[in-house]
């Protein structure tokens, strides 16, 4: 990263994103959990380290639509619970731009957990940029705004859909696509996170098959 303080606006080719995805038990931030999370860098149109685990809600808490999710109560016995993943997560995103693919979805859980945990500070603002956008500088026409549209657009493959990492990678190709064409037309302050949060979590991740 360059030396800008975090109250200066850094154009889009030199700011560096963290793009991340959660999987959650259903839609509503104010009822359901996070259950699984992923966060992977973009700087300057390249892509970088990624880092995911399970998060375990607690075990009285459904976990929804399984079928679309994949993820096991099994799965979440040992994995850390939200409060305990946030200090990685926070220096996961702090200093960077916060990307999503319908952001207002992922960041509503955000919040919501960090409130739950206790860790949302008053007035906290969280700068962002949603990859839907990116359907108006795609090569090709996206059929829809979804996220296995606009990559389609973009010619880039999701793995394995409504898998944390392999959707937040997705994201950060989409990033790293549009980066070049966005160029420094538009410009962003970084997210600064809540700060004295330990991180050091042991991150659990699904088996693999």
């Amino acid at each position: 990263m360059n030396g800008r303080g975090t109250n200066e606006k850094i154009p889009f080719n030199e700011v560096e994103f963290a793009c991340f995805d959660f999987e959650t038990t259903g839609f509503s931030s104010k009822r359901d959990r996070v259950i699984e999370v992923a966060v992977v860098t973009v700087y300057q149109g390249k892509v970088g380290n990624g880092w995911t685990t399970l998060v375990n809600p607690g075990n009285d808490v459904k976990l929804g639509a399984t079928h679309v999710h994949g993820i096991k109560r099994e799965w979440l016995k040992d994995a850390p619970n939200f409060t305990e993943i946030a200090g990685d997560l926070s220096s996961l995103l702090d200093n960077k731009v916060l990307v999503a693919h319908n952001a207002n979805f992922d960041l509503g859980f955000l919040r919501a957990e960090l409130s739950r945990a206790e860790l949302l500070p008053n007035g906290i603002l969280f700068p962002h940029w949603d990859t839907m956008k990116a359907a108006d500088f795609a090569p090709t026409t996206a059929i829809s705004r979804k996220l296995i549209d606009v990559t389609a657009a973009f010619g880039i493959e999701i793995a394995n859909a409504h898998q944390a990492l392999d959707d937040a990678l997705a994201v950060a190709e989409i990033v790293a696509a549009v980066t070049p064409v966005i160029g420094n037309s538009i410009s962003f302050n970084a997210f600064s996170a809540p700060q004295g949060l330990l991180g050091s979590c042991k991150p659990t991740h699904r088996p693999q098959r």
